[in-house]
């Protein structure tokens, strides 16, 4: 029964992944597409898909205390039904700019046509910033659901699962919405089929998927064989102490014995002990993010993140263009190369989870990644092929097992039950906010950099991960082991939960 529980959690969680990251995924190949029929300049194309990013790292830091308040699942629905609200306003942009422009029309043709221009870039802008608000909860959400609901052994298989998910959306999501756009129109792509799809991703959630997504339910079942282990576990050193010829295994039989008088006296004793335990205990701080960006550990995990994000999104922006510049190859063949990356990453993610979890496999990840960089700036078309297929594998190690350890480095900083379901919550939103950061500074540093050259810039963005790598592996070791003790030690917390 249980068993089959997981596999519910898991095809849920894996659902909504996969829908999400689909819908989301069939932005980049449309709009650009439907904007260059206005002769809108690149600079504000970037503006547009930067203001994603700016919407997916600010907001979710802001709202994950709210996630145990109203519900992880009830916050993830609400972003649903958001990001289809605002996947139908996309798709009427250019339907309303007419409308407006007919209302402000001006005798002055060019003035009119630049005003076009400022409306749709406005309103895409402003539109993308809440779809990448909305779309970062909900994947803040479900990567939270999936530490919450699964143990440590299983943490790593859940998360395969996921990351195979969004891959498997990353594939699904511009195939499919450039198959519709080609056929029905850019309005109906957006305005009907994806937020048609996102509202009913929601009505699913709400009605089937929910009741396998409560983590309420496993935390008092948790609880209680916590306090039955601790209980017991007491009474066995209260009847060791007693009697030296008893030991734990005998505890069971000492119990069953009839002496009323001798277990309330081992009750008065338990009794007597929790209450100086609960005097004696010092209380701890609730998490939060000011708390947990000052963990080196931490800190050095979500810029570790946001550098091995920035392999792909420096290059993305510029790729299409420099196989069409340079190889002289045709729209179908750079899409194709385009999804390497991500069929290679599907199958990927369930190999990952046989590494050994340890800092070392996360820093060797982040060390070989820019290998993979430095062959897609290659003037060879063969092995800017392979450099796209190894950017697919080489960081999905970090991908993988990078926010289970920031989590486990979180739970030893806050290992009260009560509160780790918040700090887990925290910790996930501090590791999307540090994946989106890489995706602004990778679209800005990208073209400014591709200025200069595309083969410089993958020079450049090869040495900053390297160093990042570097930094990783030995700080990790030695310096945060100390740094937190320090952490632990100005905030009236016990040595033995500093992080090691």
């Amino acid at each position: 029964m249980q068993q089959q529980q997981r596999r519910r959690q898991r095809i849920s969680l894996s659902l909504i992944a996969i829908v999400v990251n689909a819908s989301y995924t069939t932005i980049a190949p449309i709009i650009p597409l439907e904007i260059s029929k206005y002769n809108i300049n690149e600079r504000s194309i970037s503006l547009i898909f930067l203001s994603f990013s700016f919407g997916s790292s600010i907001i979710p830091p802001l709202i994950a205390h709210k996630f145990q308040s109203i519900g992880t699942v009830k916050v993830m629905i609400y972003s649903m039904i958001g990001m289809s609200i605002v996947f139908w306003f996309i798709g009427h942009v250019f339907e309303m700019t007419r409308w407006i422009s007919s209302d402000t029309s001006s005798n002055d043709d060019t003035n009119g046509h630049n005003n076009n221009k400022l409306i749709i870039v406005s309103m895409l802008t402003i539109l993308q910033f809440f779809l990448g608000a909305l779309f970062s909860i909900i994947t803040t959400g479900y990567y939270s659901l999936s530490t919450l609901l699964f143990t440590n052994e299983r943490e790593s298989i859940i998360m395969s699962y996921i990351e195979a998910s969004v891959g498997s959306g990353y594939i699904i999501g511009p195939l499919v919405g450039s198959y519709i756009y080609d056929t029905m129109g850019y309005q109906y792509t957006f305005s009907t089929f994806i937020s048609l799809s996102m509202m009913l991703l929601a009505f699913i959630t709400w009605k089937f998927l929910a009741p396998y997504l409560r983590y309420k339910e496993s935390e008092e079942i948790d609880d209680v064989d916590v306090g039955s282990c601790f209980e017991s576990d007491v009474e066995a050193q209260i009847v060791s102490d007693q009697s030296p010829s008893l030991s734990l295994r005998h505890t069971a039989s000492y119990n069953s014995i009839g002496i009323s008088s001798e277990k309330k006296d081992s009750n008065n004793i338990l009794q007597s002990i929790n209450i100086e335990e609960e005097e004696n205990q010092i209380e701890q701080p609730p998490p939060t993010i000011s708390s947990l960006i000052r963990v080196p550990k931490i800190i050095l995990a979500a810029s570790s993140i946001s550098m091995v994000n920035l392999s792909w999104t420096s290059i993305e922006p510029l790729l299409a263009t420099r196989l069409d510049n340079t190889f002289h190859i045709g729209s179908k063949q750079i899409g194709l190369i385009f999804s390497l990356s991500n069929v290679i990453y599907v199958p990927t993610v369930f190999l990952v989870q046989y590494l050994p979890k340890h800092v070392r496999t996360l820093s060797i990840s982040i060390l070989l990644t820019p290998i993979a960089v430095l062959l897609v700036g290659s003037n060879s078309l063969s092995m800017v092929v392979i450099g796209v297929i190894l950017l697919g594998l080489l960081p999905t190690p970090c991908w993988i097992q990078l926010l289970p350890w920031m989590q486990e480095q979180t739970s030893k900083l806050y290992p009260d039950p009560k509160v780790q379901p918040k700090a887990n919550d925290i910790t996930a939103s501090i590791y999307n906010s540090a994946m989106t950061c890489g995706q602004v500074i990778g679209f800005v540093l990208g073209p400014l950099l591709g200025s200069k050259g595309f083969t410089r810039m993958t020079h450049i963005v090869a040495l900053l991960i390297t160093c990042q790598g570097i930094l990783f592996l030995f700080s990790t070791e030695k310096y945060c082991y100390k740094t937190s003790l320090r952490f632990n030690r100005k905030r009236g917390l016990p040595i033995r939960q500093t992080i090691i």
